[in-house]
């Protein structure tokens, strides 16, 4: 396939960006793309530059996703205002709410749910994303997600990243009590995940927690990833050093000491911070020691966005970040995270086949708000329908 004459705008050729390298995108004008196997093939100067030629940009990357659950939780928006999101937690909401309802679906309508929402983020350009388990909670519960998630990745024919997730300590067990099933259910789905991820906050789990969790997987072989300082900051950075965690993930609580202490990639979760009323200026620090960072949707039952292209919109206006800075964060960063950027997150001869086809300058995500401005996304070599 050969697609003629069109602007490129692309991270470089690295395995990441970061510092000042954030605040560029490559630029390649009247530009022809062959395409052959899901795979870039060629990029060439254009036969035919008369005429402007669209946009391109490398298709998205979701580093921390929660699709693959039933139910949702539209009352809560306005609970969280009243009593805040621990408190939803705290009084069985929250996440209980929706382990609750995963438990009560049947696994048509599990599939089925799962399916539209990874169909839109498809349709809104992620080519590539991570997905939590997390809502189901015992192994079985467990099992029956990491299901779900094969064989959306099997029918859907994109790439997922899976990650075994403790979500929240079960109603009624001791955290050292569920450690141990935890522990279970990485030793028994261990050939079947990418990564092990602990929620740690108030409300979820202690860092001890997930030392022992993370500590354990990395014994196997298996990275961890890791949600940190979302509401409260209980000194998790400190207490997991030394850890093989490739990205620490929400951190809108970290402290400006902290930052030095990272060791591993930060994914910013900028439309979770707005609904809880957080800011993101700690981020622009980050940006200046040169901390890897990526950006993520944070899609899941609270936070219930499937267009990445809105979540770098809101993070454009309300954020420290540039749209270059943006969209490296959110491609070649995000693939970083995911231990893919060497074949994904830029527009790159031998490199997949992952493309977003605007329909104006990438300048204008995060300034026309209401609009679409993506015509076409194509996934390791096909159009997205």
């Amino acid at each position: 396939m050969l697609i003629e004459n069109v602007n490129i705008a692309t991270p470089p050729n690295n395995k990441f960006v970061s510092g000042k390298s954030l605040d560029s995108l490559e630029i390649l004008e009247h530009q022809d793309i062959r395409v052959s196997n899901g795979k870039i093939e060629s990029i060439t100067p254009s036969s035919h530059p008369e005429s402007g030629g669209s946009w391109v940009i490398p298709a998205f990357c979701d580093p921390h996703t929660h699709p693959v659950f039933a139910g949702t939780r539209e009352d809560e928006i306005d609970l969280k205002k009243k009593i805040g999101y621990a408190e939803v937690l705290k009084r069985g909401g929250g996440i209980y709410r929706t382990i609750k309802s995963t438990a009560e679906s049947d696994d048509y309508a599990l599939y089925s749910e799962s399916k539209s929402r990874v169909l839109g983020m498809m349709r809104n350009g992620t080519s590539i994303f991570e997905c939590k388990t997390g809502y189901g909670i015992t192994s079985e519960g467990e099992e029956r997600m990491l299901r779900v998630a094969e064989r959306l990745e099997r029918e859907l024919k994109i790439k997922i990243k899976k990650t075994l997730l403790a979500h929240v300590i079960p109603k009624g067990v001791r955290e050292d009590v569920y450690l141990r099933e935890f522990k279970g259910m990485i030793e028994e789905f261990r050939n079947r995940i990418d990564y092990v991820d602990v929620f740690v906050d108030y409300g979820a789990f202690s860092p001890s927690f997930a030392r022992d969790a993370i500590e354990f997987s990395n014994s196997m072989g298996i990275p961890g990833r890791v949600h940190l300082n979302e509401i409260e900051n209980l000194n998790g950075i400190e207490k997991l050093r030394g850890l093989d965690i490739k990205s620490y993930d929400h951190m809108i609580e970290t402290r400006d000491d902290e930052i030095d202490s990272i060791r591993g990639a930060v994914t910013i979760l900028p439309f979770t911070a707005i609904t809880l009323g957080k800011g993101l200026s700690l981020f622009g620090k980050m940006k200046t020691k040169g901390t890897i960072m990526a950006i993520g949707s944070d899609l899941s039952p609270n936070t219930y966005v499937t267009s990445l292209p809105l979540v770098i919109s809101l993070a454009r206006q309300l954020s420290p970040f540039s749209i270059e800075n943006l969209l490296n964060m959110s491609t070649l960063n995000a693939c970083y995270t995911l231990s893919l950027s060497e074949s994904s997150g830029s527009i790159q001869k031998g490199k997949d086949a992952n493309l977003i086809f605007l329909k104006e300058s990438y300048k204008m995500v995060g300034y026309k708000f209401g609009d679409d401005l993506v015509e076409r996304v194509m996934i390791n070599g096909k159009f997205v329908t």
